[in-house]
């Protein structure tokens, strides 16, 4: 639904109204493009990123952050190193489940975690058997019907 403001615009004169759709603008999530500099020509170093890949940005981060990583969030992040040494078990996975899903609600904004599965890679990893993959499916709360995946590998 588009909602015409009257906003004051730098180079317009007073007396023209510009259309703004307030919506929009008031929906979408903004962000950087990790890492930085990444896509240095579609937007030069902090070239930014809006909705499912800002989100899908902030998953990754968090779940390849460990707790005490960060100086000032100390609690952001996941303890998932410490599982790859554990018995990979029933047990084991729905504590990394629990681990997974409490972070990602405490620390994304903006999407619902629909499912999240958690399989061992056998002998693919550096460590042997001891490596993990996590999957995480998704949805925008602003866009219901859109899943979208995150995969990422602990080794």
């Amino acid at each position: 639904m588009a909602i015409n403001q009257t906003q004051t615009v730098y180079g317009v004169e007073p007396t023209q109204k510009v259309s703004v759709n307030a919506k929009s603008k008031k929906d979408r999530f903004v962000g950087l493009n990790f890492p930085l500099g990444s896509k240095l020509e579609e937007g030069g170093l902090f070239a930014g990123t809006t909705d499912e890949t800002t989100v899908r940005s902030s998953i990754k981060q968090l779940m390849q952050t460990e707790r005490g990583e960060r100086v000032m969030l100390p609690e952001f992040g996941t303890n998932l190193r410490r599982f790859l040494f554990q018995p990979l078990d029933e047990v084991t996975f729905e504590l990394i489940k629990e681990e997974v899903s409490s972070s990602f609600n405490r620390y994304i904004i903006g999407a619902t975690l629909e499912k999240l599965s958690v399989f061992s890679l056998g002998d693919v990893g550096p460590s042997g058997g001891n490596s993990l993959k996590v999957i995480l499916l998704f949805s925008l709360d602003q866009e219901d019907s859109i899943l979208s995946e995150v995969e990422v590998k602990i080794i």
